[in-house]
């Protein structure tokens, strides 16, 4: 029997499919927040739990490997029609424990273990699922992946942006407080166009405050946060925020195209939004500052 989950993230719709008399589907549950009605076959991106197979890395061209620090490496299949994505064990690397192959836009991906006795698999597990996702974002020219906070505020979208252990959960949690702001995430943010409008929108991978939310806003300022001996604000010119974008955001470095309109595409949220670097004491005053200072 074919079991069906469907899910919404950024608007990006999602279909998961698995033969549940095979194998037992593993799911994080900050997913159930993202479920989206099963009332339509259509879908942006297709995910298929298939049988075990295996692959004979040796023919494919490999063009981009993250280890030893990272998870996984990215190849060509040789008949160039095809994406292969093998996640690794860091200290046994040359034996992948998830493989997806996908087509070359990245709409359809099928998941599997090369373990053929494992009867569970998560085929959106970490760093697979946000590796497609932002793939085909940039790869299908709809937008970027960015580390950042999101707060909606009277229906404008902040977005507080940093690498780890600047301080998005710490803020995240003090906005929780401030009762007229929605906080939708503490992590993670999908930036694209709606409406004729840029948009930020609410991810299921969140951060240590564990605020995921699905929702979006408009977006209004970015502010590129750091700890601070005061609360302060400094406008950005035009490149730094590009280059700030950059190097938060989760760009196809192994796809030219999809890395170029990455770079573009921070040249446009630069350009078009304001943007700040925010020195921020860890309490309540920053929220208030914020209020204060962007807030109109």
């Amino acid at each position: 029997m074919i079991q069906l989950r469907r899910f919404s993230i950024g608007e990006l719709r999602i279909q998961l499919k698995w033969p549940s008399e095979r194998c037992q589907v593993i799911l994080d549950s900050a997913l159930d927040a993202f479920s989206a009605a099963a009332d339509s076959d259509l879908a942006d991106i297709s995910f298929t739990v298939a049988e075990p197979r295996t692959i004979d890395f040796d023919s494919h061209r490999e063009l981009f490997n993250t280890l030893p620090d990272g998870l996984w490496k990215v190849w060509k299949s040789a008949d160039e029609k095809s994406y292969i994505f093998s996640l690794h064990e860091v200290l046994t690397d040359n034996s992948p424990y998830r493989i997806a192959v996908t087509d070359n836009t990245l709409r359809k991906i099928e998941v599997f273990s090369p373990d053929a006795d494992r009867k569970s698999i998560s085929p959106l597990e970490y760093p697979l699922d946000e590796l497609i996702i932002s793939g085909h974002l940039n790869i299908n020219r709809i937008g970027i992946l960015l580390h950042s906070a999101l707060v909606s505020l009277n229906g404008r979208g902040l977005l507080f942006s940093g690498t780890s252990g600047s301080g998005k959960s710490t803020l995240s949690e003090l906005w929780l407080a401030e009762k007229k702001a929605d906080v939708l995430t503490d992590e993670r943010v999908i930036i694209r166009e709606k409406e004729g409008s840029l948009w930020a929108f609410g991810t299921p991978w969140h951060g240590t405050a564990g605020i995921h939310k699905n929702k979006g806003a408009p977006l209004s300022a970015v502010c590129f946060i750091r700890h601070g001996a005061v609360n302060e604000l400094r406008r950005l010119s035009v490149m730094d925020a590009a280059n700030r974008l950059m190097v938060r955001c989760f760009p196809t470095f192994w796809h030219k195209e999809g890395m170029q309109f990455a770079l573009d595409f921070c040249g446009l949220i630069a350009s078009s939004i304001e943007c700040y670097e925010f020195g921020f004491v860890p309490d309540e005053s920053a929220v208030n500052f914020i209020m204060e200072s962007l807030v109109k």
